[in-house]
């Protein structure tokens, strides 16, 4: 058995265009930005898209030749010297990685970098230039990607997530590189079937348990079913893009081109007859908190503070739940966990056991709340680094750059060195807080949370208290979006439109002028 060859890359990030926090190199260097075999390193054995990568090819005749990883989280924009600094560093490694058979590559699909509004189709038309038009590619896609035309004429096969939380990664990625050993060891032509909506859709709403996600989803998973069709990927888009490319799209990939072309025309028009379902209203701070305190609620109740939810792009330092909770005094109550460098340097220096005052929060974006002076215990302080135990990005090691647990008029607050969303019970089990001895919880998060703290918490109440992220489209000066975009044109039509890319397998692409 001859052995073949595939790159593995990773490059992710979400942008939002909005947030006062600009996504620079360090911001990568921070969470992950790594070559070579140190990316095998970081994850194998993880439940992730580079995770489902490399187990696919082992004990099959693929080699993974790992190239460059680099992620950060939600933020800003990326600025340019950075996108250019990683893209360069990819192309570098490709090129000198030798003969390849072909590139798994773990994408996000919403990156906005400030002088490329779609840099994924940028990266791939580059990593074209390096190994000719018909070297084969499959890319893993976010469930909340922007795909544009311009990613899906680079005829890199698609696959997204289907969850949301997002804890499918890994068997996507195990999807797309089965899905590219077809492609290279049988020669398999595919079709990739793509329609774009004109409707930008709120992500609060948009779970894949339940709701008009959920349908959308499991018609896409019908169609799967089907012989030709091999995978049918439904993608609600993310909102705090302001760019031309932003909204809710479908890619369906196909054997069957005719079948391909009806699973995508059929799920784009059920996709927007769903679109209103998307749309909900939440209770501000205050009138969430005393919903809240209602003594009828199952506890703990969780207060999800999706406006300043990390992994929308929020800060993590806004206070205006913060002090409603604070206010109302609710016996066993836990917040957290809050972004505050500051805090948490001065509570290593001042140590355990000590009780200070503190300016908390507000700091990155005040416009959302001024900072809270308060007299705190510490409780305890930790380095921040655990290891993910929850059912989302299983295994992965995560460093916030230190924590501290602190009381405030009884209540207990997580504080972190930067920001974090959390998704997973170590973000507080790692400093010792046990989140079912609580009755509220004030969270910021969104969605992701709830794959594992659902079977731990009571109810939870969306909050849209005032942040970057908020649910309310309004508040956002939005200058890039096209023209007759639901629901800021509410007479908009749809009639699908389906494009098709015909990505050609091995054996026909060694055929193709390079």
């Amino acid at each position: 058995m001859s052995t073949r060859r595939l790159g593995l890359a990773f490059f992710y990030h979400e942008s939002h265009s909005f947030s006062p926090l600009r996504t620079n190199l360090e911001a990568f260097r921070q969470e992950a930005l790594l070559s070579g075999e140190d990316l095998i390193e970081a994850y194998r054995g993880t439940k992730t898209e580079l995770g489902g990568f490399i187990d696919a090819l082992e004990e099959t005749e693929f080699v993974p030749v790992p190239l460059v990883a680099a992620a950060a989280s939600p933020a800003g924009q990326v600025t340019t010297g950075a996108y250019e600094q990683i893209r360069g560093d990819m192309l570098t490694a490709l090129g000198g990685a030798g003969e390849l058979d072909g590139l798994l590559l773990a994408l996000h699909g919403a990156m906005v970098v400030d002088d490329y509004q779609d840099p994924e189709t940028d990266l791939i038309e580059h990593i074209r230039r390096e190994r000719g038009a018909a070297f084969p590619i499959a890319v893993t896609l976010d469930l909340h990607a922007n795909v544009t035309r311009g990613l899906i004429d680079q005829r890199a096969s698609c696959f997204g997530f289907q969850t949301y939380p997002h804890v499918d990664a890994y068997e996507q990625g195990v999807r797309a590189a089965t899905a590219l050993m077809r492609q290279v060891r049988d020669g398999i032509t595919y079709y990739q079937c793509f329609a774009k909506l004109p409707a930008l859709l709120p992500s609060v709403n948009m779970r894949t348990a339940e709701g008009p996600m959920h349908e959308a989803v499991t018609a896409a998973q019908g169609w799967e079913k089907r012989d030709g069709i091999v995978a049918a990927s439904v993608f609600g888009g993310y909102p705090y893009a302001d760019i031309a490319g932003a909204g809710a799209s479908v890619v369906v990939l196909a054997t069957d081109r005719a079948l391909g072309e009806e699973s995508c025309r059929s799920l784009a028009s059920l996709l927007w007859s769903l679109r209103g379902e998307f749309v909900t209203e939440l209770p501000g701070a205050a009138a969430a908190v005393a919903l809240a305190v209602k003594p009828e609620r199952l506890r703990p109740v969780v207060l999800a503070d999706i406006a300043d939810n990390p992994l929308s792009g929020g800060s993590a330092d806004t206070t205006a739940l913060v002090a409603e909770v604070l206010n109302a005094h609710v016996p066993k109550s836990l917040i957290g966990a809050l972004c505050d460098a500051e805090v948490v340097e001065q509570c290593r220096a001042a140590g355990e056991g000590a009780t200070i005052g503190i300016r908390l929060g507000g700091k990155i974006s005040p416009e959302f709340g001024a900072p809270l002076d308060l007299e705190v215990d510490i409780i305890r302080v930790s380095d921040g680094r655990f290891r993910n135990t929850g059912p989302m990005n299983t295994g992965l090691q995560v460093d916030v750059e230190g924590a501290v647990h602190l009381r405030s008029q009884g209540t207990d607050i997580l504080v972190t060195g930067r920001p974090i969303t959390a998704n997973d019970p170590e973000v507080f089990g790692h400093i010792g807080l046990d989140v079912t001895g609580y009755d509220l919880l004030a969270m910021k998060v969104k969605n992701h949370f709830r794959a594992a703290f659902e079977p731990l918490v009571g109810e939870i109440i969306y909050v849209d208290a005032p942040g970057v992220a908020s649910n309310d489209f309004s508040t956002f000066p939005f200058r890039n979006l096209p023209a007759g975009l639901w629901p800021f044109d509410l007479s908009a039509t749809f009639t699908p439109e389906v494009r098709v890319a015909v990505i050609p397998g091995a054996l026909v692409a060694e055929r193709i002028p390079q």
